[in-house]
């Protein structure tokens, strides 16, 4: 009988020929896998490299001339200009590993005179002063706390029950001399109380809460050595709602608008020598990643420690940055924790965006007769003979605000001189021109005039 016989070199070569077949399919679907990776990045990236060559360094021309035009205005008073920060936190909070080593200097490079801290208390009962409290390198500090949507600052010793009722701790503070601010004034606040001084007009987290993190990501990558400033910028909205609010509180009684910083230094990576041979690792909000033995990759990535300890760090709101994206300015006699809290209670501040520009000198003032009558945060009574000034330190448009509602407006000029009709809640506001549009710069403190 004959058999077929096997033919083993033949299925060897089909074998091979199929996972030669297979091979080819796998590299060409790794290839074309990563073609297509490339390609969602490139397109994600494409937008961030244009701002990094044409809208980025334009907008930096344009403040470039802008600062050729200063023109720093004549004092009308003798009181000084001091300039910034009244909501910001360090490592007595929970969510801060902040420490003066890099406070200070982020603060002087914001060219700040002041910072009040807001630190989250650590137990129910909070006594001042705490935390970081006095002059460090020229830079007034005041302890405070943040709880219970209140910025607080006793100025004096005086303990805090945090498990009072918010107006109870309010009347208290008042009574002993102290600052309360409402914060966060886009959540619910009990606004007919009569005690709290003012409330925060712009916040840096508020206006960051309708953004997608996601979005800043490519210009992170691509921006954030050169223009970090502007990045921090694409998350500003004007503060409209916020805005009214205050306006329609400033017909009752006087109510003082700040800017808050709410600086935590807390959005980045960071890791720092635990111990001998062990590594921290610690994420947003300060919270602790790992602890542990670095791997050699990581190793790769450590640098010499710096002033604060850190030998890696992927920062996206780093203090200074932080520090001068916007300022309350206040204007006093003397740079004292008393002073600035008495001349902020009466008013005698403005807000400035001045990651935009410094708006150091700028005033906003009544005058009767052509002689000075009254600055933002005073009262007068009207007459006839009453005049509205802002003067500026670099030309801009110059909005005259009553009652809430935009009355008179004057473009390209450093100075606008406004009318009175009538009594009113009276307040300034001042915009750049950047890209062909107008920026919000300065908001005054309203002038309350009266019958």
């Amino acid at each position: 009988m004959m058999t077929r016989s096997s033919n083993p070199a033949g299925s060897s070569k089909t074998i091979l020929s199929t996972l030669h077949q297979w091979g080819r399919a796998i590299l060409n679907l790794l290839l074309w896998g990563a073609a297509g990776i490339l390609l969602v990045i490139l397109v994600v990236l494409i937008p961030a490299f244009y701002r990094n060559l044409v809208t980025f360094p334009s907008l930096e021309r344009q403040l470039a001339e802008l600062e050729t035009s200063r023109r720093p205005p004549a004092p009308v008073t003798s009181l000084n200009d001091f300039k910034g920060v009244l909501h910001a936190h360090n490592e007595w909070s929970h969510d801060s590993r902040g420490v003066l080593a890099e406070i200070i200097p982020a603060a002087k490079q914001a060219e700040l005179d002041f910072i009040f801290f807001t630190d989250h208390p650590r137990t129910d009962i909070d006594c001042f002063p705490r935390s970081y409290h006095g002059t460090f390198d020229d830079i007034l500090i005041i302890s405070g706390a943040e709880k219970q949507r209140m910025l607080v600052w006793p100025l004096d010793s005086l303990c805090i029950n945090w498990q009072m009722e918010p107006d109870s701790i309010i009347r208290r503070v008042v009574q002993h001399g102290g600052l309360v601010v409402y914060a966060h004034s886009e959540r619910p606040h009990h606004w007919g109380n009569p005690d709290f001084q003012g409330m925060e007009i712009y916040n840096i987290h508020t206006d960051i809460k309708d953004e997608a993190m996601w979005k800043l990501l490519p210009d992170l990558i691509v921006n954030k050595k050169r223009y970090h400033r502007w990045i921090f910028r694409s998350i500003f909205d004007e503060q409209r709602r916020i805005l009214a609010l205050w306006d329609s509180l400033n017909t009752r009684r006087r109510v003082v608008g700040i800017s808050a910083n709410d600086a935590h230094n807390n959005q980045n990576i960071r890791a720092r020598w635990f111990e001998p041979g062990t590594v921290e690792w610690v994420g947003p909000n300060a919270d602790t990643w790992y602890i542990g033995q670095p791997a050699w990759w990581q190793k790769w990535l450590f640098s010499p420690p710096d002033t604060a300890g850190w030998i890696f760090k992927w920062e996206i709101d780093p203090y200074f940055e932080s520090f001068r994206f916007v300022n309350t300015h206040i204007l006093a006699d003397r740079l004292t924790p008393r002073a600035l809290a008495e001349h902020l209670k009466q008013g005698h501040a403005y807000i400035a965006f001045e990651s935009l520009a410094s708006a150091d000198g700028f005033q906003f003032f009544a005058t009767r007769s052509g002689k000075f009558a009254a600055l933002m945060g005073d009262s007068l009574r009207f007459t006839p003979d009453l005049r509205l000034h802002a003067e500026s330190p670099l030309p801009g448009r110059i909005r005259l605000v009553k009652n809430g509602v935009v009355i008179q407006e004057q473009r390209h000029t450093y100075t606008a001189v406004f009318s009175v009709q009538e009594a009113g809640i009276y307040r300034g506001e001042v915009a750049l021109q950047l890209d062909g549009r107008w920026v919000p710069w300065i908001y005054t403190n309203p002038i309350y005039i009266f019958h």
